[in-house]
């Protein structure tokens, strides 16, 4: 019902009306329940008139909603006590309608809108593909599957995801089409909406295996940090912002070297959204003098992890020299030094001024011997036999086993060596670029890296992105546009819950979105929905976000695009 103000010969004239549709041709129809003559007469006699009138109609919804809502406890009741002549064997239907909490961060980021509109831009694909990449999506995001089950678990959501199970398939191929452009229209709404912080940026790289050994040219083997050796696999170069959320990825070919990936990963961020200013954070796998070089080309700082062992003789020289070493505390203490390299590219001699913060830490110190007594004894099994030697040489061990070939293969504890790195126990070093940042700062940054190795985690377990179970180039591709769009998802959830003073892992914000579901039932025709008890987890989500759960009953409205609503 609604307060209704229609013209009529010139003149405005006040009803109050209802919809409805219907019964013989289920078209919607409108009819007058009361009729209040001319406006200008009624607030003539009263000024207040129309607003009365507006809280007679909200009124009289309330007492219709509670009408309606007795009416529907009392079928439910008659239901339950109803005895059922043919049991069914297949039992209620339960479905979640937590997820619609990512649907509504779906609908803030225009998702539908985009898929829609590049859809009709660049293909001649008739069904909608928002359908299935939104079915995709959100799975990956609470029940991880293969694309065949996942389409045969489109039920398990509250409301329904009409497509077939080849459209899954084709939409893999359009969205790897789509994968740049995708990016770039979720980076901008989410520096629009989201007041995204973009000084400092983190980069790793990982690998995601297949259950196949079949090479082509992009699943190829290499060296795979899931220790998957007998398996291709594909490499892939993630960038985040310091909340968490994903910039950008690149997938590479999977015996591509770490080095090499940081170069067209960073060329494209610079050509697409013309950032200027960057400090790039990566760990010391990345570390390379060309590397530094195209990062200082492009006008980009950087803050990376050093290997003082491995490094120059210079290096380890200022790592020893005990003169002006800060001691913050007994544990642990500190230096900035100057450090200076040179490279060769394109045929000329480059300097590299920078700057080393050397760290040396109590705790790191315990840990590195820790590490190497490990490494010790199994030297020194091996230096005791040789044909365990031979057997035992790749796996591990070896570092202190000397062979000496001009003296009968002699065999012996390489002591030199184990001198050698007990100095360095404890130290550790982080290569930078701006000299404006100090010790505080870069140690900050660079402690922050455990949060692109923690999205590579979400990815590999909760979003089960491998092994990979697609084959061909376009579905590989496809696939990961998949993951990285569940990720700006999750994580984008879990920056806002933060906002609010929520401090929820990705586990307990899954566990509780799954908790959140309904038993539906048919009575007398009628779909009617039951809502099973959630999370506690799940009611504090609803509260931080401003959102209304869901009556504990009622009939469920195949008209309405989603259960829950944002309180007005």
């Amino acid at each position: 019902m609604y307060l209704q103000v229609f013209k009529n010969r010139g003149k405005e004239y006040v009803r109050i009306v209802e919809s409805y549709r219907d019964p013989k041709t289920k078209k919607p129809k409108v009819r007058v329940l009361e009729t209040f003559g001319n406006k200008e007469k009624l607030l003539a006699k009263n000024p207040n008139a129309i607003q009365e009138l507006q809280e007679k109609v909200d009124k009289m919804n309330a007492e219709k909603e509670q009408v309606h809502a007795s009416t529907l406890n009392q079928h439910l009741q008659e239901f339950i006590k109803t005895p059922i002549e043919q049991p069914t064997k297949e039992g209620a239907l339960l479905q979640n309608y937590g997820y619609e909490v990512y649907r509504m961060l779906w609908d803030e980021l225009k998702l539908d809108y985009f898929f829609q509109y590049r859809q009709k831009r660049d293909t001649d694909i008739e069904f909608q593909t928002n359908i299935p990449i939104a079915l995709m999506a959100f799975s990956r995001l609470l029940f991880p599957n293969s694309k065949k089950s996942t389409f045969e678990g489109r039920d398990r959501f509250a409301h329904g995801f009409p497509c077939e199970l080849q459209h899954i398939y084709r939409s893999l191929s359009f969205l790897a089409s789509q994968k740049d452009c995708l990016e770039e229209h979720l980076n901008k709404l989410v520096a629009k909406k989201f007041n995204r912080n973009l000084a400092v940026a983190f980069y790793d790289v990982t690998t995601y295996y297949f259950e196949s050994v079949l090479a082509d040219e992009l699943k190829k083997f290499g060296f795979s940090k899931d220790n998957k050796v007998n398996q291709v696999q594909v490499v892939m170069g993630l960038l985040i912002d310091d909340q968490g959320i994903p910039v950008s990825y690149e997938l590479f070919p999977g015996n591509t070297n770490d080095f090499k990936t940081l170069e067209p990963a960073l060329t494209r961020l610079k050509e697409q959204y013309g950032i200027k200013k960057l400090i790039i954070v990566a760990d010391r796998g990345l570390n390379s003098k060309k590397n530094l070089l195209f990062l200082k080309s492009l006008g980009f700082e950087y803050i990376m992890g050093y290997k003082i062992r491995s490094g120059s003789k210079k290096a380890k020289e200022m790592v020893l020299d005990e003169s002006d070493y800060t001691w913050a505390s007994p544990e642990f203490k500190w230096k900035k030094c100057d450090f200076e390299s040179s490279v060769r590219s394109d045929g000329k001699n480059h300097k590299i001024n920078d700057h080393l913060l050397i760290t040396w830490s109590l705790k790191r110190a315990q840990k590195d011997r820790k590490d190497r007594e490990r490494i010790i004894k199994k030297s020194k099994k091996l230096v005791e036999s040789k044909s365990q030697m031979k057997a035992e040489m790749k796996k591990g061990g070896k570092k202190y086993v000397q062979l000496t070939f001009l003296d009968d293969d002699r065999i012996s504890f390489n002591e030199k060596q184990l001198k050698f790195d007990e100095q360095f126990d404890g130290y550790y070093g982080i290569q930078y670029s701006d000299p404006a940042l100090s010790p505080e700062q870069v140690l900050d940054a660079y402690h922050g890296l455990w949060k692109i190795e923690e999205s590579f985690r979400v990815l590999k377990s909760n979003f089960e992105a491998r092994p990979i179970f697609v084959w061909t180039e376009e579905s590989i591709q496809g696939h990961f546009v998949i993951c990285y769009l569940a990720l700006v998802i999750q994580r984008l959830l879990e920056a806002l819950l933060r906002q609010k003073g929520l401090d929820y892992s990705t586990e307990k914000i899954q566990g509780a979105i799954r908790s959140a579901t309904i038993t539906q039932v048919n009575f007398e025709g009628r779909e009617i929905y039951i809502k099973n008890k959630s999370d506690d987890a799940f009611s504090d989500i609803l509260k931080a976000l401003g959102i209304e759960d869901i009556p504990a009953y009622g009939q469920k409205d195949k008209r309405r695009n989603a259960y829950l609503h944002a309180k007005k």
